[in-house]
């Protein structure tokens, strides 16, 4: 590396000072007070920047804009003539600065398309920068996020260089694929300044900049963390610094002016060689991947649920020219609630119970659109039944099974109805010998499994049923099916060898062909696959209490006691048991592991030709300063899934995980899935994932349990979670999908349809291929994202009805944005109207021209 020292004349300096306000709208405060002083923070940037004619500003975060032009439209008009002028920078790209670690690779997507048509529609603009002030950590898939939808540049400060070393403040962040991102992190270690330390900042950075060739420099400048943006006396100082010296240029710049000369010198300047990096950009304030579980929870099932909804709407609207409804505002309180201090569990409580309720009306909203094109669907289905029998006697009930997922899906359904309006008579005695029937499509009998309804009334009535069926349903199709009573029981194959086998007594097991479940005599979990232990060591899942005195961030300097934890407070063990499914299609084992305060609810559940050991929890959690942790006895490396990517990881403590990993080498490698669980951690012979922390709200302090009793605890009270056990060599990413996806079941009436009674809107090739989201258009024409999960490149295609659409070459992890000419241009939107922002993105050319963050349309 070429250093200053070395050059025989070295230049002058560029410094390009970058005034901004960096603004939490949810931390300390709740939202209502943090946009409205986004409002207040831009009046008196731009008072200051008419004051001082030099002055520029950078400014992200459409929802900051957004809430500027719906409250005060003279200071947005303002802005968008500083915007014309040059001198205010939109940047970023992004509906706000979100939690990359976390969030699914499609809000992640979401939040630059939102942003981008935002203003794209408001100020004709189309930011190429992204900024990311105070997030913790990022993704190793940003890259090939960013590059998705046209960014080139990539300016944050966290994490610093105390927690992720770089040689340079330049740097490229290179894509799974072939492009790259230029990333700057400035010298100074903060993103704000103090009223009075801008000479100690410029000091600093002339410090570390002389020991590196590059001239342009970029040096961050601003109050903050509740916006304030830059002061008088930062202008004052900032000049005093410049006049004294003169070798180094100070100059007022935007982000983009700064990105245009760093790129240009490193183009023009051939001694200059910029470091490249490939993988993890680190990860900072570690206690955050746990902290309050119980909004995680239900943000991460809205998140997926609002996808998969949105998807289902859009492929039934289109296939059958129906009317879909706009999921805009739901989707803006997912891209909310995915902000650097919401996601992660760093704000106060009151702020959470707000963040909850919109995460909640996001999940209602998706579930609803569902419904209605689920009923849509059904309407043009065939689901008519058998007649009735004899007179007054009800006829079968028709239920619709829904695969949201574009590859066929293989498994368990579960299902349930009312046979009567009344409580069949006779069987008070014997509900289990009711005869029932289950026909697929075309009359086919269909093997079931009855298991507990989800209600304990009427005990002794026969009246509503619930079964377990294991079945394949189409790729984005459906599958009818009939049930009812009858006089005499349906007969069925027997499913022979393969059936799964239940045996009682003081340590209960279950068992088929691969798996084995047993309580130990010690009060543990014993796992059994392939005749040998599926986890390491004496193969036993563990439980344990450990003590956490840190707070909402972990530790926050990244002290080692912070980020791996020693002291064992609890372990728990099995107190109670009970086998809850006995049959030959399906087994399931409920366990309770008990501690002084607290206790966990276990149902492990495997079926007869399962991959995979399903597990549902229910925790009460009433532990102070401490957390629990589920342990994994294994070894060898760890790759696990992530937002945009996926990642080898070595490293020790906390890490953020996304809905899968896999550790060890081959055939004993184990595997884990889980719908909402994200933060893990490793020792040479054991995984622990974390399933609940009771820290303090907005806490940065060590608390030890017997301190300041009256603060709240986080995530005290129920919680509910599910993981998957599956050997390593599973298709993980699959099962994942089919965690967060599952098929859903919506009874009917009956009647007779244009469509049969199964069928198949659509699906991609291969199956390696993930669709990450199905809109329908402006134009009425289907929109589409997907990724490719391979690390090889694939050729590409949708299956829509009878027709093939080529989505072109996808490298590895590469996403692309495809509309598709489905419909012949009607337009059908009900409800609310934010799909107006749902612009394509404007076309960027990529380095192998390809146009990476385009949508590419074809015909």
């Amino acid at each position: 590396m070429l250093s200053m020292k070395n050059l025989k004349s070295p230049p002058s300096y560029v410094f390009h000072l970058l005034p901004n306000a960096h603004l939490d709208p949810v931390w300390l405060w709740d939202w209502q007070e943090g946009l409205n002083e986004g409002v207040t923070t831009v009046r008196t940037v731009l008072d200051l920047m008419d004051e001082f004619p030099k002055l520029t500003f950078i400014r992200g975060e459409s929802s900051i804009y957004e809430h500027i032009e719906k409250t005060d439209s003279a200071t947005f008009e303002r802005v968008g003539r500083m915007i014309e002028s040059g001198r205010w920078d939109v940047v970023g790209g992004t509906y706000n600065q979100p939690d990359t670690n976390l969030a699914a690779t499609e809000t992640l997507c979401r939040q630059y398309e939102r942003g981008l048509a935002y203003f794209d529609s408001r100020f004709k603009k189309t930011p190429r920068v992204s900024w990311q002030a105070d997030s913790f950590g990022h993704t190793p898939g940003l890259p090939n996020i960013m590059r998705s939808f046209g960014m080139t540049g990539f300016a944050f400060t966290r994490p610093a260089r105390g927690q992720f070393p770089m040689p340079e403040p330049a740097f490229w962040w290179e894509c799974d694929h072939s492009s790259r991102v230029l990333c700057y992190r400035q010298h100074y270690v903060a993103y704000c300044s103090e009223r009075g330390n801008i000479g100690t900042i410029l000091d600093h950075t002339l410090k570390e900049a002389s020991d590196l060739p590059l001239v342009n420099v970029g040096v961050l400048m601003g109050l903050g963390n509740h916006g304030g943006g830059p002061s008088r006396r930062h202008i004052a100082d900032a000049e005093a610094w410049g006049a004294a010296h003169p070798n180094v240029e100070i100059r007022y710049s935007t982000l983009h002016g700064f990105f245009a000369d760093l790129e240009n010198e490193i183009r023009t300047r051939k001694e200059i060689h910029v470091p490249r990096l490939r993988g993890d950009m680190g990860f900072c304030l570690r206690g955050c991947y746990s902290s309050v579980m119980k909004f995680k929870s239900v943000y991460r099932r809205a998140e997926a649920l609002l996808a998969s909804a949105e998807a289902t709407q859009a492929m039934i609207a289109t296939s059958l020219d129906k009317p879909h409804q706009s999921l805009g505002e739901a989707w803006d309180g997912i891209l909310f609630n995915s902000f650097h201090d919401i996601l992660p569990g760093s704000s106060i409580e009151r702020a959470f119970d707000e963040q909850l309720a919109l995460a909640g009306l996001s999940a209602h909203q998706a579930r609803k659109a569902r419904f209605d094109a689920l009923n849509q669907l059904a309407l043009q289905v065939d689901t008519s039944v058998p007649p009735a029998t004899e007179p007054d006697r009800p006829t079968d009930v028709p239920l619709l099974v829904w695969n949201p997922l574009p590859r066929e899906f293989r498994g368990w359904v579960e299902m349930e109805a009312p046979l009567d309006y009344r409580p069949l008579k006779g069987y008070t005695t014997a509900l289990n010998t009711l005869p029932l029937s289950l026909t697929g499509p075309n009359g086919e009998k269909t093997a079931f499994q009855e298991i507990a309804t989800e209600h304990g009334s009427m005990r002794d009535a026969a009246w509503r049923k619930r079964l377990a069926v294991h079945t394949s349903i189409p790729p984005l199709g459906w599958k009818v099916f009939r049930l009812g009573y009858r006089d005499k029981a349906q007969k069925i194959a027997k499913p022979g060898k393969d059936a799964c086998v239940v045996t009682r007594g003081k340590n209960p097991s279950i068992r088929n062909r691969d798996w084995k479940l047993q309580v130990t005599p010690a009060g543990l979990m014993k796992i059994g696959y392939a005749g040998r232990n599926f986890l390491g060591g004496p193969g036993t899942m563990k439980l344990q209490v450990v003590e956490d005195i840190w707070g909402s961030w972990g530790g926050m300097e990244e002290e080692k006691k912070s980020i791996q934890l020693e002291k064992v407070i609890e372990s728990w063990a099995i107190r109670d048991h009970e086998i809850l499914e006995e049959g030959p299609g399906r087994a399931s084992l409920w366990t309770r592991w008990k501690g002084r305060n607290s206790w966990l609810e276990l149902t492990y559940q495997i079926g007869r030709d399962a991959r995979e050991v399903r597990v549902k929890g229910r925790l009460l959690w009433n532990e102070r300063s401490a957390r629990l942790k589920l342990v994994l006895p294994s070894t060898g490396p760890l790759t696990m899934q992530v937002p945009g990517s996926e990642a080898a990881r070595n490293q020790s403590g906390h890490l953020p995980c996304g809905r899968w990993f896999r550790r060890g080498i081959g055939e004993t490698s184990i595997g884990f899935i889980s719908d909402v669980l994200s933060d893990v951690d490793t020792t040479a012979t054991e995984i622990n994932v974390t399933l609940a922390r009771a820290t303090r709200y907005a806490n940065d302090v060590p608390t030890p349990a017997d301190v300041e009793k009256w603060l709240s605890a986080t995530d005290c009270g129920e919680l509910k979670f599910e993981f998957w056990l599956a050997p390593g060599s599973a298709n993980l990413t699959h099962l994942a999908q089919e965690l967060i996806e599952p098929p859903v079941v919506v009874s009917t009436s009956a009647h007779p349809g244009t469509l049969p009674d199964t069928g198949s809107l659509a699906r991609l090739e291969p199956d390696h291929l993930a669709l990450l989201a199905a809109r329908v258009g402006e134009d009425g024409n289907l929109v589409v994202r997907v990724q490719n999960l391979s690390k090889k490149a694939t050729n590409a295609r949708l299956i829509f009805g009878d027709r093939s659409f080529p989505l072109g070459i996808l490298y590895a992890f590469e996403i692309k944005t495809v509309r598709v000419e489905t419909a012949a241009g009607k337009k059908h939107i009900n409800g609310n109207s934010n799909g107006r922002f749902e612009k394509k993105p404007a076309l960027v050319a990529s380095p192998r021209k390809s146009r990476t963050g385009a949508i590419f349309q074809t015909a």
